[in-house]
């Protein structure tokens, strides 16, 4: 055999074209443009089995497709993703289950759950049992729940620049709830998602448009519906408009956690600005300054045109900042955030003790090879400052 033969794999036409329909329907020209091939290899290779790709190829094809490439070898095996089932609690009539970018978006939660279960496999760890169990039908005792379970009164709830809702969220990550932040174009109607599991369930914040400090009532929502057992595809969270009872329900304990409503009513004076009220309470209660405030609209201090104003002011006092020229976002960072500490930490002792390689670790981590050649050691030493 020519060396030119051994440099292409085996491929199934079949498999593809089944995982293609699985994952939103994708034409041959959206899985050209998204995996980076011609269009003319993608519609040779659905049409024909004779191999014309390179492993690295049809590695790319199965990225897109968030399929191990074996699967893309041979029809009779076939690949289900640990999906839970989904309750979809969004009001936008334009939104369809069926597309790309909402398959994809759940497959990539997926992924990094899966990953992060081989990782700690490899170190000889096991996960945390999640078992944070809530009523559903007693919003003080359950907050009250969620408050014992995470040993809130003993926790640190705040960072370096007073960032809680990076504070919380390390308390989340410590019982191994995997909490992913997602930036998309695409038009979710959506704050936030969670995915029940027994061990290592899953928070992803929709994070765009949505101000950091806003992002703590979100996973504290989602929080919630994780305590009933419950997958959920959420709406926007912090419009705090639905008529839904279980979104109701989520809102009020995530609101209770955060600010008790006593703590509220000690607070309280009639003639204090929304500002003066959230910062009294903001001393106390170690939260974001959108969190408190939606709990306040929740508990009827403010109305609900006064929390609009009032978030409305906060996100254009963010982008006043962001456009006095803040310096671009380094990659490490932007893997930080969207994995989390713990999530990064992990990959990284598994890496310093061998149990994966550093090739492993970039591309648990989505380093890409057009990242600057230092990316991982960025994020090493960044992770532990």
């Amino acid at each position: 055999m020519s060396k030119k033969m051994t440099d292409f794999v085996q491929h199934s036409p079949i498999a593809i074209q089944r995982y293609m329909q699985q994952i939103g329907n994708l034409s041959a020209n959206e899985l050209a443009k998204k995996s980076g091939l011609t269009t003319e290899k993608v519609y040779t290779l659905l049409k024909d089995a004779t191999p014309i790709l390179k492993l690295s190829e049809l590695e790319q094809i199965a990225k897109v497709l968030f399929v191990p490439s074996v699967y893309l070898t041979n029809s009779e095996l076939e690949y289900i993703p640990e999906i839970p089932t989904i309750v979809d609690h969004r009001n936008m009539e334009d939104v369809f289950n069926s597309s790309y970018a909402y398959q994809a978006v759940l497959r990539e939660a997926i992924k990094a759950r899966n990953d992060y279960l081989y990782v700690l496999e490899t170190m000889g760890e096991e996960p945390l049992d999640f078992n944070l169990m809530l009523s559903g039908d007693d919003a003080v005792e359950d907050a009250k729940i969620i408050s014992d379970y995470f040993n809130l009164n003993h926790q640190k709830r705040a960072v370096k620049h007073n960032d809680y809702y990076s504070a919380w969220r390390s308390i989340f990550e410590a019982k191994d709830i995997l909490v992913i932040e997602k930036s998309s174009k695409e038009p979710f109607g959506s704050d936030g998602f969670c995915l029940w599991f027994d061990v290592v369930p899953v928070i992803v914040v929709l994070s765009t448009g949505q101000a950091a400090e806003r992002r703590l009532f979100t996973i504290m929502h989602e929080l919630v519906h994780l305590g009933l057992r419950q997958s959920v595809f959420d709406g926007k969270i912090n419009a705090i408009n639905t008529n839904n009872q279980t979104e109701r329900y989520c809102d009020t304990v995530a609101g209770h956690v955060i600010a008790p409503f006593e703590l509220l009513e000690s607070c309280y004076q009639s003639d204090m600005t929304v500002e003066e009220l959230v910062l009294k309470v903001r001393s106390k209660a170690k939260a974001s300054r959108p969190a408190i405030a939606i709990q306040l609209k929740l508990a009827g201090y403010i109305s609900d045109q006064q929390l609009r104003d009032y978030l409305r002011q906060l996100d254009q006092i963010k982008i006043a900042k962001k456009q006095s020229g803040e310096a671009k976002i380094p990659a490490s960072t932007r893997i930080i955030s969207h994995f989390g500490r713990y999530f990064v930490q992990t990959v990284i002792a598994a890496m310093s003790h061998n149990t994966i390689s550093a090739t492993t670790a970039k591309d648990i981590l989505g380093i890409k090879p057009t990242y600057k050649p230092t990316t991982l050691q960025d994020v090493q030493r960044q992770v532990y400052m």
